[in-house]
């Protein structure tokens, strides 16, 4: 989540998906005002793809955000898919901006696009309200969308399928090998299978953190204050912790989504865990001095930092150096956990031509006709790009993806991989206002895990409206 703004970075992305922070205009996206239909019972009222008596191509309104980077892959998509496709033609509008902002300006005038980037947690909402396309009765007529990672569905309630995030994305360790094989330490495990406990993973971290005179944490002189390379960092939002909660048996809330959970034992224990690795360890920087660190890929290179946790968009970075990196599965607690994270991708409701718009949609995110999957940035979230060898390769036979990826990462996730709280818990916007600032005691040392934590409840407890219905919880 807190990669730098480089020509090829997914931080666009996830600013808009996550926070959501600027301002933009855009015009152009009223083609579709005062259209009621979108309805199964309503598709084919109006002319679809194939169908005489047209005179020109349908057209759609496609808005989405991200880097230049990103802009110019979607564009190449949509030109793609126009095309292919002549009966239909998609426009591209780009918002690098403040989308939700401009989202929810589009939903008041009724001048909403056809398809649409979405973040999460209002995908589920607008759904919820009726607001979004529902796929379900058009399943039939679609049969891709059964084949897409149970994770990635997003369901608002039974029954109301209204589509799938855009991609999917995992967490894992990114380190760089060389430096492994200089200090002498084993690489990290490359299966769920024989991830390491924390107590293993904390040694390791012990070993490759040294002070200006080459000691590590565990030596007599170590200098706390003057650590030339740690051995770990890791994100202080959801990204950095919620596979530990799900690790170690816990969660933010209980299985219906209603009770607070997150001071729980189990809880305490993570927190406490990870706020040691900085202050009681010293094999992690402190959030100061995070401030003054370069990105991933420039950390690892120059060896200020050992191992990372990240998201796995961040091998698109990886990729643009020579830098001799590998992927690892995350260290357990009581068992192998990672997360599926993603943000959304919907058809509104007001669409005039559903059936077109789900043409679109299955083909938007097709690795074969976007190369961000094969770049690092995504991976795919349809089964066969994890189950069927030659699809794999297909994507990730590259520079961008090590040879240990299918197993730690592919494999990691279709088999261990939560959905994070974004896609599972009602409200989580809110929530998560109230969450990362509190967690900020931890991470900046003011208080212990527990203290924390157990004042969170009183926030948060008022906040819980329980779980989307059909989202995937294991």
């Amino acid at each position: 989540m807190n990669q730098p703004t480089k020509k090829k970075t997914k931080k666009g992305m996830i600013a808009a998906s996550l926070f959501l922070t600027a301002s933009i205009a855009l015009s152009g996206c009223g083609g579709n005002s005062g259209a009621n239909n979108g309805n199964a019972g309503n598709a084919g009222n109006s002319p679809e793809p194939g169908k005489a008596g047209t005179g020109k191509p349908v057209e759609l309104v496609f808005t989405f955000w991200g880097s230049n980077y990103e802009k110019q892959a979607v564009e190449k998509m949509v030109d793609s898919f126009n095309s292919s496709h002549p009966d239909i033609h998609v426009t591209p509008q780009h918002i690098p901006g403040d989308y939700e902002t401009k989202m929810n300006t589009l939903m008041a005038t009724n001048e909403l696009p056809d398809v649409a980037y979405l973040d999460t947690p209002l995908a589920l909402k607008w759904g919820k309200d009726g607001k979004l396309l529902n796929f379900t009765p058009y399943l039939d007529q679609f049969p891709e969308f059964n084949d897409r990672l149970p994770q990635s569905k997003l369901y608002p309630e039974p029954g109301n399928f209204i589509g799938t995030t855009i991609a999917g994305d995992n967490y894992n360790l990114f380190y760089n090998k060389d430096l492994f094989a200089e200090e002498g330490v084993d690489l990290p495990p490359v299966t769920a299978e024989d991830a390491w406990t924390w107590d293993e993973f904390l040694k390791v971290a012990m070993q490759l953190t040294k002070d200006k005179n080459g000691k590590h944490p565990d030596e007599a002189g170590f200098d706390e204050k003057n650590i030339v390379q740690y051995g770990v960092d890791f994100p202080g939002d959801f990204h950095g912790w919620f596979p530990y909660l799900r690790s170690n048996g816990t969660d933010i809330a209980s299985e219906d989504g209603k009770t607070y959970t997150m001071n729980s034992p189990e809880a305490v224990e993570v927190f406490q865990s990870l706020q040691d690795l900085i202050y009681k360890y010293h094999v992690a920087p402190t959030p100061t001095q995070k401030k003054n660190l370069p990105g991933i890929s420039v950390q690892l290179q120059t060896k200020k930092i050992a191992m990372i946790h990240a998201g796995a968009w961040s091998l698109l970075d990886l990729a643009e150096t020579k830098l001799n990196f590998g992927v690892g599965v995350l260290p357990k607690f009581k068992e192998p956990k990672t997360g599926f994270f993603g943000a959304g991708a919907v058809i509104f409701k007001t669409t005039k031509h559903p059936e077109a718009a789900l043409e679109f949609y299955k083909f938007y995110n097709d690795p074969s006709q976007v190369n961000l999957y094969a770049d690092g940035l995504w991976m795919p979230i349809e089964d066969k790009y994890y189950t069927d060898e030659e699809a794999v390769e297909s994507w990730t036979n590259n520079p961008a993806h090590p040879p240990e990826f299918k197993t730690a990462a592919l494999d990691y996730m279709l088999k261990y991989g939560e959905p994070t709280p974004n896609l599972t818990l009602i409200n989580y916007l809110e929530l998560q206002s109230q969450i990362n600032p509190a967690l900020d005691q931890i991470w900046t040392n003011k208080k212990p895990a527990k203290d924390v934590l157990d004042e969170l409840k009183n926030k948060v407890q008022p906040l819980l409206q329980g779980r989307y219905s059909q989202t995937q919880t294991k």
